[in-house]
């Protein structure tokens, strides 16, 4: 089992400023798990780490998409454990950073995670039937299907919908699965957390200091790329509601009021993903909890696991 410490919690909580330090401190390297940080370009908006950030330490899986191009779960599955067992081969710490719950949870669960190519014409298909008939008529498609993966996914979002849909369609005609991958991983989960006012506080600074370092701007130069429209890229959280703005359809105002609201239903879902109560995680509260007690439970965990010696299977002890 590869050892890695996986840093989660909700947006702008200062899961990236530790990940820094901790890298420095115990010599690591770190995989990014936001789902957003993949796209070149989407540099301001995603709060990707700034070019001395990514020459001070390695850091893997960004800038790795066009915006037009998309990554699959078991695309990053797969990209993040090459990552992952190229870092330990060196003897360095791996650690995971990222908000996506869906990514982190599959990767240090060792989900088995469908690998079904895309059927454009059902995609076609129940795209015109959410438009004449709504979101809604997906939703019992896809529930008559797989219960689960109804009660797991918004219903609003169309196209993890369809992407639920395509995926449990391939599966009816496959024989069961065999008992589930143990994992691979020997991963220590630390969250961040904090009250909601002081997260929401934090979000709203990030979002007025992006704007002021020119992140209307930079949806400007995407925009005149035509392939920015077409892919998953120009969904993210405040790109939507920039482009909008940018097309005459709402004032800047309203846009930047729409990024707040849609940040905060963001941090929402992420602790629906990170629960408080999950015990697998050590939570921190950023108010309260100095940055020395998380560095602390990193050292004590190394002390009793160790890392990879490179080009080995062993674990020091």
């Amino acid at each position: 089992m590869l050892p890695i410490v996986a840093l989660v919690g909700p947006t702008a909580v200062g899961k990236s400023a530790l990940a820094l330090k901790l890298a420095g401190e115990f010599d690591g390297e770190i995989v990014n798990a936001d789902s957003r940080q993949f796209y070149r370009g989407l540099d301001i908006g995603t709060a990707k780490p700034t070019p001395e950030d990514l020459d001070s330490v390695p850091h893997h899986l960004i800038d790795c998409l066009d915006p037009h191009e998309s990554m699959s779960l078991a695309a990053f599955v797969d990209l993040a454990n090459a990552a992952i067992k190229e870092v330990s081969g060196r003897g360095r710490l791996p650690i995971l950073v990222g908000g996506t719950g869906q990514y982190v949870w599959a990767l240090v669960e060792a989900w088995d995670v469908p690998r079904v190519e895309p059927d454009q014409d059902l995609r076609a298909e129940l795209e015109k039937i959410a438009e004449s008939e709504g979101h809604q008529a997906l939703e019992v498609r896809l529930r008559a299907l797989d219960p689960e993966a109804a009660d797991r996914i918004d219903s609003r979002n169309i196209r993890r919908v369809i992407r639920a849909i395509e995926v449990a369609k391939a599966r009816s005609s496959e024989p069961p699965p065999s008992e589930a991958q143990k994992p691979e991983l020997d991963a220590l989960l630390i969250g961040l957390t904090a009250s909601r006012a002081y997260i929401y506080e934090r979000v709203d600074r990030r979002i007025d200091g992006m704007i002021a370092n020119g992140w209307l701007s930079e949806v400007k130069e995407l925009m005149a790329n035509g392939d920015f429209a077409a892919g998953t890229a120009s969904s993210s959280i405040g790109y939507r509601e920039l482009v909008r703005h940018l097309k005459g359809d709402i004032s800047l105002d309203e846009a930047i009021a729409l990024t707040r609201k849609s940040t905060r239903r963001l941090v929402r879902h992420q602790y629906g993903w990170f629960k408080l109560s999950d015990k697998r995680i050590k939570w921190h509260d950023v108010e309260d909890k100095q940055a020395s007690d998380i560095s602390e439970t990193v050292g004590n965990w190394i002390s009793r696991g160790g890392l990879l010696e490179p080009n080995t299977d062993t674990i020091k002890t």
